[in-house]
C-alpha cells in the first residue's frame, strides 16, 4: 500500500558535509511503516494522524521535501534493511546489533524501556504481582526474553508470531498483559483508555529510531534533521499529542535483575 501525503517545503536541511537529502522520489520523503493502523503513531485512513505520521511531516518539511509518501512494508522487511524504495522507515523500531547488520539507524527520536500494557482490570505493582499474570508474548519482538529472563512469569505465557496477533489475544482476554517499547504502549492506552492502561516500565536504555538501507547516503543529514526537532521541542509536542501520558509518570517496577 502507498499512499502520497501533502506537506509544505522549506530549506532543506544540509548535512556538516553541506550535502543535501537526496530522495528516492524527487520533492517526496517515502516512509516505509509496518503497522496500519497503529494507535498514537500511524491514525486514519490514509494515515495522516500520530507521532510518526507527524514525525515524518516535520522531517520531510525540514529536509526541504514538498510531501510524504508512506507505504507499509511487512516488519520483517523493514528489520533487514529491505524498504520497498522508501528513504527511511518510521515503524517503532528498536535498533539492535543484529539489525545494525543490514541496516542503518539514526539517533532515537524516543526513549523506550519497556512497558507492560495490560487490560483495565488487570494491575501490579511489583515483580511478584508481574509474575502472577497470564502473559502474552510475540516470536519477532525483542522484549520477549525481557518477558522470559526478567519477569520469569508463573505461568507459561501465550506464544504467537508479533505484536498485531498478540493484541487480539490481549483484547479477547485470553491474556492480561503484554510486554511493548514504552511509547508504543501509551498509545495504545491513549487510543483506547477504556480497555487498556499502562501498569508500569522496567529500566531500561533502548529507543526508538529511524531506520535507513545500508550504506545510504542520507544516514547524517536525517539524523541532524531529528536532533533538531528534539532540541526545538516538536517532538515533545508530538509526545504529548499522541502519546497522552509522560513516560516518567509511569510507575518504575524493579526486577531484582
Amino acid at each position: 500500500m502507498s499512499v502520497a501525503l501533502g506537506t509544505s517545503a522549506c530549506s532543506g536541511e544540509r548535512s556538516a558535509a553541506g550535502s543535501s537529502f537526496q530522495p528516492s522520489k524527487p520533492g517526496v520523503l517515502t516512509v516505509a511503516t509496518a503497522f496500519l493502523p497503529a494507535p498514537g503513531f500511524w491514525e486514519g485512513r490514509p494515515p495522516t494522524s500520530g507521532f510518526e505520521a507527524g514525525l515524518a511531516h516535520d522531517l520531510a518539511h525540514r529536509l526541504g521535501l514538498n510531501g510524504v509518501e508512506v507505504v507499509q512494508v511487512p516488519f520483517s522487511e523493514i528489520v533487514a534493511g529491505r524498504l520497498h524504495g522508501a528513504d527511511l522507515a518510521l515503524s517503532q523500531i528498536t535498533p539492535t546489533e543484529e539489525r545494525g547488520g543490514s541496516a542503518d539507524f539514526t539517533t532515537p527520536y524516543l526513549s523506550a524501556p519497556p512497558g507492560i500494557l495490560a487490560l483495565r482490570r488487570v494491575d501490579a505493582a511489583d515483580v511478584d504481582g508481574l509474575r502472577d499474570l497470564r502473559w502474552v508474548v510475540s516470536r519477532s519482538s525483542t522484549l520477549t526474553p525481557v518477558v522470559m529472563d526478567r519477569i520469569r512469569p508463573t505461568h507459561d505465557p501465550i506464544e504467537v508470531e508479533d505484536r498485531a496477533a498478540a493484541l487480539r489475544v490481549l483484547r479477547s482476554g485470553r491474556a492480561g498483559a503484554l510486554m511493548l517499547d514504552l511509547p508504543v504502549a501509551l498509545g495504545l492506552a491513549h487510543a483506547e483508555p477504556g480497555r487498556f492502561h499502562v501498569i508500569g516500565q522496567l529500566d531500561g536504555d533502548h529507543g526508538l529510531a529511524a531506520l535507513l538501507p545500508e550504506g545510504s547516503h542520507n544516514v547524517e543529514i536525517v539524523d541532524s534533521a531529528i536532533r533538531s526537532l528534539q532540541s526545538d521541542g516538536t517532538i515533545d509536542d508530538l509526545t504529548e499529542r499522541w502519546l497522552g501520558e509522560s513516560q516518567s509518570d509511569v510507575p518504575l517496577i524493579l526486577t531484582g535483575d
